[in-house]
């Protein structure tokens, strides 16, 4: 819990220092400009209320396993700075990322390795400084829970294995299995590139405070992610 505080307010101190210095820029009082890469955008602001789509892929770190984490959001924008939404990452090998020694086979005698598999998920906060501005920063914050399982990683057909799980466990089962809470604070830098469409790269850290897996370390999800994004809509 005192890591989780620690991560929070060092978050939290960083968004407010920056967004002291906010100013939205406006050519006449009512009236936004939106500058993007290709020409900017001009109007009375008649909706405070936007929404977007993101979609992104993020390298992390299990142990000393590279893992590709792809992810979607999605959520409602307030008054162009605040956003409150939802979003999911998950293991983006289909076959999970392969850990070795993980449990005995039935005899006892030698240590097999297991596919872990699964992801997380929750409620996605972000503050966005300067959102009218080409290049602009965003301090995103997700509170949420996940779930990762182990599967055996031999082939169903390994006609030598002699372990304890069965064909139909291979298909249906799992070694051990987790349910653990999340929270994740990061930066992003991102561009408008158009009036709907931002592209962003940041860095996020990912933090649980109770992952339990067999033969597992407990700190084995807490690392720093990167991330490239796409985000599409009303800005």
């Amino acid at each position: 819990m005192k890591k989780i505080m620690i991560i929070l307010i060092c978050w939290a101190s960083a968004l407010a220092v920056f967004a002291q210095d906010t100013q939205t820029v406006t050519s006449s009082k009512g009236t936004n400009d939106i500058h993007t890469l290709f020409g900017n955008r001009t109007g009375t602001c008649k909706i405070p209320m936007g929404f977007y789509i993101e979609m992104n892929g993020g390298y992390t770190m299990f142990g000393s396993k590279s893992v590709f984490l792809p992810s979607m959001s999605m959520g409602m924008i307030l008054n162009h700075h605040w956003t409150i939404g939802i979003t999911g990452s998950f293991i983006g090998d289909p076959n999970g990322v392969h850990q070795k020694n993980i449990y005995y086979d039935s005899t006892a005698s030698k240590m097999r390795g297991a596919n872990l598999s699964g992801g997380y998920g929750g409620v996605l906060l972000e503050y966005i400084l300067l959102p009218n501005s080409r290049i602009h920063v965003a301090f995103p914050l997700m509170i949420g829970c996940g779930s990762m399982y182990y599967t055996p990683s031999f082939h169903h057909n390994d006609s030598t294995f002699t372990g304890n799980f069965s064909h139909k466990e291979f298909h249906h089962g799992y070694i051990s299995k987790d349910r653990f809470f999340v929270v994740e604070p990061g930066v992003r830098l991102e561009i408008n590139v158009v009036k709907s469409l931002r592209i962003g790269l940041g860095i996020s850290y990912r933090y649980s405070p109770d992952f339990k897996l067999q033969n597992t370390s407990p700190d084995l999800l807490n690392q720093f992610t990167a991330k490239l994004s796409i985000r599409l809509g009303k800005f």
